[in-house]
């Protein structure tokens, strides 16, 4: 996503920690950024991200403060300082809350969006339900349907193959089986459903990126509503306030019915029914967007690259001959490390946005507080100083006998600190498990030329076509 789906939040802020900023008053003054006028490439910044980003990073440097019509936006792009951003925030001295009003349409009060107190609750109630662990309960779901949609694609190799519309499909199939405990097949709106989330992903990064570059007051002059938007996210909710009225009356053993049943055992916590369709709403959008995105960044990757594509199908065809499992997933060193350069070159999301609500320390610089902060993930992701060669496709690099050892910030496609991806476990293990099932049965190779088009995800700018050749 352009600015990041999960938030940059924080708790109330400890005592200790308030103490130690009022005190650090006492040591050297900080240096101050100087400031740079961004207001012609920050124009840009809704519609180029990437390249807006680069830009801003290549002229000034790894952290850069912006000036834009009497606001400052500090652009970070070295780990070492997300790394203290990340602490920072941890403690209570930044926050994503100046972006409520702008997700609120879509999010309400899910993690995604929710504030302070209400989300520490929410996070510790839904935490045991995304755990390594806990998400293994799925595998069977996700390799039945993998295994149909790979065993089609096998059977229509005597010509090219809609990639982008298969796992579009398969992955929507995956999670409302999950998410609703039925079968796909069993919704008759579920080609408008896939309508709703690309419009979503079109939309909502004017919405975020509008109240980032002009902020609130300016915002109330710039006709930024949208009836498509706002009815597409009616149309989202609609769906899942009749599913989840369904399983008050009949819970099962999906998703919605866990997050209805859950309560926090420390202090007995159970979800309001009004945070249950936020909770719905952005499982939903966040679960399946990111996963379809990042799969089909794989296979084009692959699908160029004969000596890694080869490579992957020779460590997943000596897997035992027996049926898939979430087990045999740690014999996929070098799958996992090419999974992992996909979300290098093409990260879930182009930066993660926060805002400081305290003066901090960065470095040797002093940030005033009521800046706003990007975390540019993919500027990072893509600097030469950190990769060798960084425009290159090469899952060396995340094999455990490759490079030194680097900054554990230097690649960080989950977010990091408190605030880190609630379905990491799950997103791996689901991909993983598509990508084995896959390879299992065909190789795919192509030979077109994609780049990253405009939305809240780095997505695709065209559908991935090319050819499958069955395995024997």
């Amino acid at each position: 996503m352009v600015f990041g789906i999960e938030p940059l939040q924080s708790p109330i802020i400890n005592g200790f920690n308030t103490l130690a900023h009022v005190t650090s008053k006492t040591q050297p003054k900080k240096l101050s950024l100087p400031e740079h006028s961004v207001i012609l490439p920050m124009t840009q910044l809704i519609w180029r991200p990437l390249a807006t980003l680069a830009w801003i990073h290549q002229k000034y440097g790894d952290l850069v403060l912006g000036r834009l019509f009497g606001r400052k936006i500090l652009f970070v792009s070295a780990p070492e300082h997300i790394e203290h951003i990340f602490n920072l925030e941890g403690k209570g001295l930044l926050s994503r809350d100046f972006l409520y009003d702008a997700k609120r349409v879509l999010f309400g009060n899910g993690l995604v969006n929710s504030q302070s107190e209400v989300w520490s609750k929410q996070r510790r109630l839904m935490q045991p339900l995304f755990s390594k662990e806990a998400v293994k309960q799925y595998e069977l779901i996700i390799i039945e349907e993998a295994a149909a949609v790979a065993g089609n694609l096998k059977n229509a190799a005597d010509g090219q193959v809609n990639l982008t519309t298969e796992i579009k499909k398969l992955i929507q199939r995956i999670f409302i089986r999950i998410l609703l405990g039925k079968s796909v097949d069993s919704i008759s709106n579920s080609p408008e459903l896939i309508k709703v989330i690309e419009i979503i992903c079109q939309e909502l990064p004017v919405q975020l990126g509008s109240e980032i570059i002009f902020g609130s007051r300016l915002k109330r002059f710039i006709p930024l509503k949208s009836k498509r938007y706002h009815a597409a996210v009616d149309y989202l909710k609609a769906f899942l306030r009749q599913e989840i009225a369904e399983k008050q009356k009949h819970p099962g053993q999906d998703l919605i019915s866990l997050l209805i049943q859950s309560s926090d055992r420390s202090t007995g916590y159970t979800m309001p029914a009004e945070l249950l369709q936020d909770e719905a709403v952005n499982l939903f959008f966040a679960g399946q967007e990111t996963t379809i995105n990042t799969l089909l960044w794989f296979f084009y990757l692959t699908g160029k690259h004969a000596e890694v594509r080869n490579r992957i199908a020779a460590e997943i065809r000596q897997l035992p001959d027996e049926p898939l499992c979430a087990t045999h997933l740690s014999q996929l060193s070098y799958t996992k490390a090419a999974l992992n350069e996909t979300l290098r070159l093409y990260p879930p999301t182009s930066a993660l946005s926060t805002q400081t609500v305290h003066d901090i320390e960065l470095g040797d610089f002093g940030i005033p507080k009521g800046v706003t902060v990007l975390l540019s993930m993919h500027t990072t992701n893509h600097s030469p100083r950190l990769w060798d060669k960084p425009e290159e496709f090469n899952p060396n690099r995340f094999l455990e006998t490759a490079t030194p050892e680097r900054h554990k910030y230097a690649f960080f496609p989950f977010g990091g600190g408190l605030h880190n991806c609630i379905g990491k476990h799950f997103a791996e293990l689901e991909m993983l498990l598509v990508i084995a099932s896959f390879i299992r049965e065909f190789n795919f190779e192509t030979d077109i030329s994609v780049k990253e088009a405009f939305s809240i995800t780095l997505k695709p700018d065209r559908v991935i076509v090319g050819n499958v050749e069955p395995i024997d």
